[in-house]
This record gives C-alpha cells, sequence and structure tokens, in this order.
C-alpha cells in the first residue's frame, strides 16, 4: 500500500493543513518535510531567522474516560533526541475532531512530573502505558492551551478517517 493511502495518513494530512493555518495566521514559516515516507518530525517552523520550533501535529481525539492524550513512546524518545541534539523546542499539537478543538503545548512542559485532579480522582502525568502491540506516553490535556476551534465541515472530514473501536462519549 502506497504511504498515502493510509486511512491515518489521510487523517493527518487534513490536521496538519489546519495547523499549518494556523501556524502561518501566527507569522511563522512552515517548512514541511517532501516525502511519501515517514519522517522525523511533521514541521520545522520559523519567526524570523532567531527562532526555531519542531512541531509535531497528531490528529486524534483525547481518550474517552481519562483527561489526557498520548502519543507512541518511541516516537517521544525520538523527539526528545532531536530537541536536544540540535536545541531546538518541540510542540505536539492535537487535532481533536471529537472536543472539535486544536490544542497543543511545548513538549517540555508536558513531561514535566505532576498529579491533578479531574472530576473527584488523582492523576498522575506523565503516564507511560504498555500495550500488547505498543507502548504509549499520556499527557494531561487540560493544561495544553486551546489553538482553535474545528468548524463542522473540518469535525466531519477527519471522522470519515476515524479508527478508533469505540463511541466518544
Amino acid at each position: 500500500m502506497n504511504w498515502e493511502d493510509k486511512t491515518e495518513v489521510k487523517k493527518g494530512n487534513i490536521g496538519e493543513l489546519i495547523v499549518n493555518d494556523y501556524l502561518k495566521s501566527k507569522g511563522f514559516i512552515v517548512y514541511e518535510p517532501v516525502t511519501d515516507k515517514a519522517h522525523g518530525f511533521d514541521r520545522l517552523v520559523s519567526k524570523g531567522k532567531e527562532k526555531f520550533i519542531i512541531v509535531e501535529i497528531k490528529t486524534k481525539a483525547k481518550r474517552n474516560k481519562y483527561p489526557d492524550t498520548g502519543i507512541d513512546y518511541r516516537h517521544y524518545l525520538e523527539y526528545k533526541t532531536i530537541s536536544k541534539k540540535h536545541n531546538l523546542p518541540v510542540w505536539l499539537f492535537f487535532v481533536d475532531e471529537m472536543l472539535g478543538e486544536v490544542y497543543g503545548e511545548n513538549l517540555e512542559i508536558l513531561e514535566k512530573p505532576n498529579s491533578y485532579e479531574y472530576n473527584g480522582m488523582n492523576f498522575s502525568y506523565p503516564l507511560v502505558k504498555t500495550y500488547t502491540n505498543s507502548k504509549i506516553i499520556y499527557f494531561y490535556q487540560p493544561i495544553m492551551k486551546k489553538i482553535s476551534t474545528l468548524t463542522e465541515l473540518q469535525i466531519e472530514e477527519i471522522k470519515q478517517y476515524s479508527t478508533r473501536k469505540y463511541n466518544y462519549v
């Protein structure tokens, strides 16, 4: 199967375009990989020639029963390595079709250990969970900055590529 034909790539492309538009509206110059293969990160953005930021964009809804969202732990380690080696901050953006929002935060802030109360329950983040075929690192979604609200058209476009195996509450 061709890379661009994968469902998750099509869904991700929609989210990347939404975040690109946001970044451009804030005066950033957006650099993106020109390849039809997996790449180290989604975007490199700059303001002028002084400030550069690595941007990673995930088009996915937060978890249903928990106040968090996550990424593949292996990718997290890769972003950390790139950030440290090149002394560049990494920002994670989440395009969430179920909340109808785009939110994000600097990885340095997300990875600071902390406990949060949510609906009378205590949660400690970041949280690393090992599953049968993967390891995911979860971050507390309410501390992320709301970037924008998705339009109904954007939500429907993203939902057509959803691979979630359960309904969103």
